[in-house]
């Protein structure tokens, strides 16, 4: 496992330097432009695309601007427009399509200051990057001005080039809180100032010095990811190792022996499994697990989070990658202002603002939903046995309730699987309606399967009823007996759908709780033997019950069985008088499940009391009548009648 491991983190590996190689030979230009909704090429056309994140501040929508994959700045516009606002003018004034047209015009302008300082500025003599951008700063001219009462910022590079509107103030941008003032000249005044610096920034995070620097950085970040993770595996290993000496001590533990009919034992936790244990002497062996499992689950989910948002984190190290980085985990306008740089990381600031200032990126999305489901599940296992155990612990509790709690256990764990699978379910069709995924026939899909689904799950509808019902009115437990239509066996496990049984011969038989009509249950809260044995017709009737008294007294007070008999024995007397001998019925009752032991024992002794007292069983009887030529003489013998002789 450990091999295995370790050849995928050196694949990973490999791939992240092959990479990063790339970067500092072979500049990208369009490769942060394929991202859905971070780039857009100066000639295409601009359409709303639902990957921009949005969020809401009482009557305004919040985008925010992209550069580089990074968050310069955020915009504004209206939930609601005016009636007499036409459908172009609505589009226009979106938060998200003036967030896609702010970005696409810096990322034009970004564009040619990298080939300025590429092809023009060498030809000048000019190559050293501390020369380069102070002539950029020169060449860069970014301004605010006022023309039929709306006031615009615009770019212009190099300086005798036409200037480029990239941004105009509105009514949005103007009602939107804010510290600086909300005049449209200061609006502007500060969009210059955020505009030119971030363009220099920009450029400055194309150069080979800066990527070298971050390439740096995101190898001592993978070396660490990568020594994290291997110390993470080693403790998942041992707990591995752990949970599965768990599972042979509870399967030893909890063994279920069938004898004829049934019997049913629990033996004793070995010292060698105790010493494995340790940490856990207060708890029984499937609370151990169960915390085992839970701790398990953790450290490999954790492995996957910690690789994920190391990933994320150095792919937001440069200006081609970021755009995977706000994929992988998401933007934040957390603490934004209109006129200042944001900081913030996405995932926190989704935990504190409970999602209304921040986005979860969709691989971080599914991993926590996965994550919290896991650990929602072996979390509800942990509980629902440590539950059990105490209400199991309780004096005043009856043995009959003790196998009423393991069967409410397992079938509350299984309800609590399908709850968290069924809320994991709606929460990623939410997520995948939210990003537009569901389209007119995918919906109209969906509706004809969730009609199909209804129409074949009415008998499931039955059989969860059905089982609800049998839970609540305990009519049988897991470990009793009991005789369904025709079908007897132990039950092995109850289900709000299904009920297994295993018979005598060991097989398995499953039985929909929907079908269960008439059910016998031969073990609730005791049992009885009910026997009868049929003796011979001249036979002492008195002396045959008097012999049977004695053996059931004699085994009722025995040290050995006087915990599986819960009452004296009783000889109920004469039940028939047959051609065959006299029928004398005995009943005794027991401890649940333990009629058959008894009974076999009680069987033993009287066979024995029997033979010394010289009783014989019933058999058959046949009077014979002969007449013909044969007569009975008086010793029983036949002889040939005389007048018959010849």
């Amino acid at each position: 496992m450990v091999r295995k491991f370790i050849r995928i983190l050196t694949f990973l590996l490999s791939i992240t330097v092959l990479v990063l190689t790339l970067a500092l030979t072979w500049e990208f230009p369009t490769f942060a432009q394929t991202i859905p909704g971070l780039g857009m090429s100066s000639d295409e056309e601009i359409s709303v695309k639902p990957y921009v994140p949005v969020f809401n501040r009482g009557n305004l929508e919040i985008a925010p601007v992209f550069l580089d994959g990074k968050i310069i700045g955020t915009i504004a516009s209206f939930i609601k427009l005016d009636s007499n606002t036409n459908k172009n003018q609505a589009s226009i004034y979106s938060a998200v399509v003036r967030s896609q047209l702010i970005h696409s015009k810096l990322q034009k302008i970004l564009h040619n200051m990298s080939r300025y300082t590429q092809e023009v500025l060498p030809n000048q003599g000019i190559s050293t990057i501390e020369a380069q951008e102070k002539e950029l700063r020169k060449q860069l001219v970014t301004t605010s001005s006022e023309s039929k009462g709306t006031t615009f910022v615009s770019v212009t590079f190099p300086k005798n080039d036409v200037p480029e509107i990239i941004y105009s103030v509105t009514q949005a941008d103007i009602e939107r809180p804010r510290f600086g003032g909300s005049q449209p000249l200061k609006i502007a005044k500060g969009a210059t100032e955020i505009a030119e610096k971030i363009l220099i920034q920009a450029w400055k995070e194309r150069q080979t010095p800066y990527l070298l620097a971050q390439v740096q950085l995101a190898m001592l970040l993978l070396v660490a990811l990568t020594c994290s993770s291997l110390t993470l595996g080693w403790i998942q290993k041992q707990l591995t190792i752990r949970q599965r000496k768990l599972k042979d001590s509870l399967s030893n533990s909890e063994t279920i022996q069938l004898e004829d009919n049934q019997t049913f034992s629990s033996s004793k936790i070995t010292e060698k499994f105790r010493a494995i244990a340790s940490p856990f002497d207060n708890l029984s062996i499937e609370q151990r697990y169960s915390v085992n499992a839970f701790y398990n689950s953790t450290l490999f989910w954790t492995q996957w989070l910690v690789w994920l948002l190391g990933i994320g984190y150095i792919s937001s190290l440069f200006y081609w990658s970021r755009s995977w980085s706000n994929w992988m985990v998401g933007v934040t306008i957390r603490g934004s202002r209109a006129e200042q740089v944001i900081v913030g990381w996405a995932p926190l600031d989704w935990i504190l603002s409970f999602g209304r200032e921040a986005s979860l990126g969709t691989p971080l999305f599914i991993l926590l939903l996965l994550l919290v489901a896991r650990l929602s599940i072996k979390g509800g296992d942990v509980l629902t046995n440590f539950l059990a155990r105490r209400w199991s612990e309780q004096k005043s509790i009856q043995k009959r309730q003790t196998l009423r709690v393991s069967t409410l256990a397992r079938v509350s764990k299984a309800w609590l699987r399908a709850i968290v699978y069924l809320l994991l379910g709606m929460t990623l069709l939410h997520h995948l309606h939210q990003l537009g995924t569901f389209t007119q026939v995918v919906t109209v899909f969906v509706g004809f399967l969730s009609f199909a689904l209804s129409l074949a799950s009415q008998n499931l509808l039955k059989d969860l009823i059905a089982g609800l019902m049998i839970l609540s009115e305990d009519q049988y437990a897991v470990g009793d007996w009991i005789v369904v239509d025709g079908q007897d066996g132990l039950v092995e496990s109850i289900t709000l759908r299904v009920t297994k049984l295993r018979n005598l011969n060991g097989e398995l038989i499953t039985i929909p709780n929907g079908s269960i009509g008439v059910v016998r249950n031969l073990s609730s809260e005791w049992s009885q033997v009910n026997y009868a044995i049929e003796v011979a017709y001249d036979a002492d009737v008195d002396r045959v019950m008097g012999v049977m008294e004695a053996i059931a007294q004699q085994l009722y007070c025995d040290p050995q069985w006087q915990e599986q008999i819960l009452e004296a024995p009783k000889v109920l007397g004469i039940d028939k008088i047959a051609h065959t001998g006299i029928v004398i019925r005995l009943i005794i009752k027991t401890q649940p499940m333990k009629q058959w032991l008894v009974a076999r024992e009680f069987r033993r002794r009287l066979k024995k009391a029997f033979d010394l007292q010289g009783i014989e069983v019933g058999v058959p009887q046949q009077v014979m009548y002969v007449n013909g030529p044969f007569a009975k003489t008086s010793n029983g013998n036949f002889k040939i009648n005389s007048q018959h002789q010849n």
